[in-house]
């Protein structure tokens, strides 16, 4: 293997937690490729982020993506752009009738940028998806379908048959791929038509507001206008995920966001991220990252 992904497995009451993993390029790679990945047994998913760009591709499936307090549906012809440090969760429903293929690859944003230069208009749009506000990551090309898969499936076999990484080959991945998402610097930002938000939605968005804060699911209940009970449930049904997995999540990045940028003492940023006690925190984050904050800002 010419990289590796560090996966961060740490035992909570017989749960497995995998929150942060950083892609790892070596011998000089600039792109990581799965093509066509295929499951069909087990697909849970699980929240997590990574320090370079993620661009995922779905041939079939179905299931849903968590990601800036939005969830879209799993489905063919759907591209999914995750910027760098954006949380993220995957989770599909398999089966042997109903397998979850898609193609994943992973770049550095300045790597692809430089790639980009002789391209203007590309490189604009990407720099905008790795870098913009845009609240949307998800993008319905299932109109362009066999075009896309035409452009995996060339560069899969450039990759294949080359021992060698072929920047000319990966630019042309870029250029294409960017020629589908949008042309003329326009790029698909939003949803074809409007929806109204999912109560998970709701639910994510509220805790953004308030996750700093001690989290009252009397008042997440009322502000959703759900029961206590129901509140916790629907976000089981929707996302696939436990609510209080979401938000120790959420917490747990901006703590390692503060770790890295700040030279906040640990226990104020336990304060600030939601954990008022220190002690809760300090284990908190080892159990969830099997490393102290103190060592995790050492490593960073």
């Amino acid at each position: 293997m010419s990289y590796y992904k560090m996966f961060v497995f740490c035992h909570d009451g017989g749960t497995m937690k995998q929150l942060f993993e950083p892609v790892i390029f070596t011998d000089h790679k600039s792109l990581i490729w799965d093509y066509q990945l295929y499951t069909d047994d087990y697909y849970k998913g699980y929240y997590h982020w990574h320090q370079c760009c993620e661009i995922m591709y779905i041939h079939s499936g179905q299931g849903n993506v968590v990601v800036n307090q939005q969830m879209y549906d799993i489905r063919s012809g759907m591209l999914f752009f995750f910027q760098p440090y954006q949380l993220h969760r995957i989770y599909s429903e398999v089966s042997a009738e109903c397998p979850f293929v898609r193609s994943i690859f992973y770049v550095d944003p300045h790597t692809a940028e430089n790639l980009l230069k002789d391209f203007p208009k590309r490189k604009a749009l990407f720099s905008a998806l790795w870098q913009g506000k845009n609240t949307y990551c998800g993008f319905d090309l299932g109109s362009q379908n066999e075009a896309i898969q035409w452009i995996y499936t060339q560069y899969d076999q450039c990759r294949t048959h080359s021992p060698v990484e072929d920047s000319e080959d990966i630019t042309m991945l870029l250029t294409q791929l960017l020629s589908c998402l949008g042309t003329g610097g326009n790029m698909l930002i939003q949803p074809k038509e409007r929806r109204n938000l999912r109560y998970s939605e709701q639910i994510m968005n509220w805790i953004e507001e308030h996750y700093q804060e001690e989290v009252n699911l009397e008042q997440l209940a009322a502000e959703t206008h759900l029961s206590k009970s129901y509140v916790s449930r629907i976000f089981h049904q929707e996302t696939g995920s436990r609510l209080v997995d979401y938000l120790t999540a959420r917490r747990i990045k901006q703590a390692c966001r503060l770790l890295s940028t700040t030279d906040m003492p640990v226990e104020q940023i336990g304060i600030k991220v939601g954990f008022p006690n220190a002690s809760y925190f300090n284990q908190l984050f080892k159990r969830v990252l099997c490393t102290t904050p103190l060592k995790y800002r050492k490593s960073n």
